[in-house]
């Protein structure tokens, strides 16, 4: 190598290109150290914050699950909410008096019901769900009929997965009949009759 090769540039023109590989090395620091540094400290802050407001919320809601719990078990007679549960000391005992209820309503409709098969009871906080499955076989506007008698029904009850199947022959004469496969979930109080 000659010397001129290494020579670089003094004075006025030398000094501007010192501040200007200053200047660019420190651009590339920031870019390439610090801005990733700051954009993940502030990521992990806004992540924190969004957890902290989590807890904040699951906590507020775990101070209040003990009085809706209590508030359920000790549902009265005076507002009337006793008549939404489903009466019973046990889950067979409210099982039984929940198909008592679908027979009594698929009567009022007009039509009987096939066959109710009952499902095994679940936990849902202070409640134990009573789930039957029921086939019945019906005209449209009876099938309707008995959907609307449980939808106001006391105690209250929730439909479910409703499966329908044509279950007359076409070109029969006789009225169109449906067969339709549905659960029926009833409510009872955890720990008490």
């Amino acid at each position: 190598m000659t010397a001129a090769a290494l020579h670089l540039p003094d004075g006025r023109r030398g000094q501007m290109m010192a501040v200007a590989v200053t200047v660019l090395l420190v651009v590339l620091t920031w870019l390439a150290i610090v801005s990733p540094l700051v954009g993940w400290y502030q990521a992990r802050d806004a992540a924190l914050a969004q957890k902290q407001a989590l807890a904040a919320h699951m906590q507020a809601v775990e101070q209040q699950l003990p009085g809706l719990r209590r508030a359920v078990v000790h549902l009265g007679a005076d507002d009337g909410t006793a008549r939404m549960l489903l009466s019973g000391a046990s889950d067979a005992i409210a099982g039984a008096n929940l198909q008592s209820a679908l027979q009594a309503l698929a009567a009022q409709a007009g039509t009987s019901l096939d066959s109710i098969g009952m499902q095994p009871a679940t936990s849902l906080q202070a409640l134990r769900l009573i789930t039957a499955q029921v086939t019945l076989t019906a005209r449209w506007t009876m099938l309707v009929a008995f959907l609307r008698a449980v939808e106001i029904a006391q105690p209250r009850m929730i439909v479910d997965s409703i499966s329908l199947n044509t279950a007359s022959i076409p070109g029969s004469g006789q009225p169109s009949t449906l067969q339709a496969t549905l659960s029926v979930t009833g409510f009872r109080a955890e720990g008490r009759p």
